[in-house]
């Protein structure tokens, strides 16, 4: 094909981004009237009492804990959960993950595609990154992307398949006029300098000036479906990325593309909340109804361990001894591996408490993250 019919496909497919004509602003949406959207300039809410609060994700960082969750609450702990203190937090939005590069510098991702860091340990956070901004970031992304793709062939044409850039053009048309309110859901920090950011719709942002800049990353990532992605993980030199359809995602060239693995389950298979390192060599995923896979050959293949739960997994977590623990929201259910994720073993159940996370605090001890608050356990003090 001609170079001018390329740059008429190039130009056809891009009005639909930018507005009537090659070039043209992108149309102002209706939520931009909006004049402020509150969760994005209040600061959290203050509490006196963290007993009840919804908690969502937790970190370490150092020697310190952190918990996070609605309205902007994240708390922090130096005594592993027994006595907590409330962060200051300039947003009211749900805080959904908390990673660190080190013991001082970490991020937060929270409803509204916010994006926090912190320099102190979690004490202070500031905000990077918005869903507002998120939507230009991704115009642009998409615009460069959309130029950079071939013209279809007769072929393709006659068959109405619509392209890779088509799809582009249709996601961020959509996700622009649906407005800022989709929240990032998962947190790669690399360095104290880079850090991955991923959510609802293939939302993902990648900084490598330690969040002064960002940059749309949603078209590094082979997925048509526009799908949420739920967790993220860097695994034996690998990145991993779990989503709502049960596809896994992995880059194996520094989170530059994730290509699509074989799928655990097959088609159909249930969503996926994260993913995580076993230890020798092996590699969990889990997420809705039980939904456990476990592969020992990076992704190539995956097997369902002898699992009994049917509620959702939320978090997996490895303790000092190697021994995995899993959790389960639907009555807090508590299960142990002693073989690497094989199979697991029911420990206890807790009616009253779903638990959403579990973040390790040395030895045997870890804390629970829950609907009804954040409580430290040890397992020594516990009949398995």
């Amino acid at each position: 094909m001609g170079t001018d019919k390329i740059m008429l496909h190039r130009r056809t497919v891009l009005s639909s981004i930018l507005g009537a004509g090659f070039g043209a602003a992108l149309a102002v949406p209706a939520w931009a009237d909006v004049p402020q959207y509150p969760q994005l300039v209040d600061a959290a809410i203050k509490v006196r009492s963290f007993t009840g609060v919804y908690f969502i994700a937790g970190a370490v960082a150092g020697p310190r804990v952190l918990a996070g969750g609605e309205q902007g609450v994240i708390i922090y702990s130096d005594d592993a959960g027994q006595s907590w203190t409330q962060a200051q937090v300039p947003v009211s939005a749900a805080i959904t993950a908390i990673g660190f590069a080190s013991p001082l510098v970490g991020w937060a991702t929270g409803a509204f595609g916010v994006i926090l860091k912190t320099v102190d340990g979690g004490k202070t956070w500031a905000k990077q990154l918005d869903g507002i901004a998120e939507i230009a970031l991704m115009n642009t992304a998409t615009q460069a992307f959309v130029a950079s793709q071939p013209a279809p062939t007769a072929a393709q044409q006659a068959s109405g398949t619509p392209s890779a850039a088509d799809h582009a053009a249709h996601r961020a048309e959509v996700l622009s006029g649906q407005g800022p309110d989709k929240p990032l859901l998962s947190l790669l920090p690399v360095s104290e300098t880079e850090v991955f950011a991923f959510g609802a719709y293939r939302f993902a942002e990648h900084s490598t000036d330690g969040g002064a800049t960002w940059a749309d990353w949603s078209m590094n990532i082979d997925d048509r479906v526009a799908q949420n992605i739920y967790g993220a993980a860097a695994i034996g030199g690998a990145y991993y990325l779990t989503s709502e359809t049960g596809l896994i995602f992995r880059s194996t060239d520094a989170g530059q593309t994730f290509q699509q693995l074989a799928q655990p389950g097959g088609t159909g298979a249930a969503t996926l909340f994260g993913i995580m390192d076993t230890g020798t060599g092996g590699i969990l995923a889990f997420g809705v109804a039980g939904s456990m896979y476990l592969s020992t050959d990076q992704g190539k293949t995956w097997n369902a361990p002898q699992f009994s739960g049917t509620s959702n997994v939320n978090a997996v977590i490895s303790l000092v001894n190697g021994n995995l623990l899993i959790a389960g929201d639907s009555g807090g259910g508590l299960w142990m591996s002693r073989d690497k994720g094989n199979s697991f073993t029911l420990m206890t159940r807790n009616p009253v408490m779903g638990i959403n996370a579990l973040v390790p605090l040395g030895g045997l001890k870890f804390l629970i993250l829950s609907s009804v608050g954040a409580f430290p356990v040890d397992l020594a003090t516990m009949h398995a």
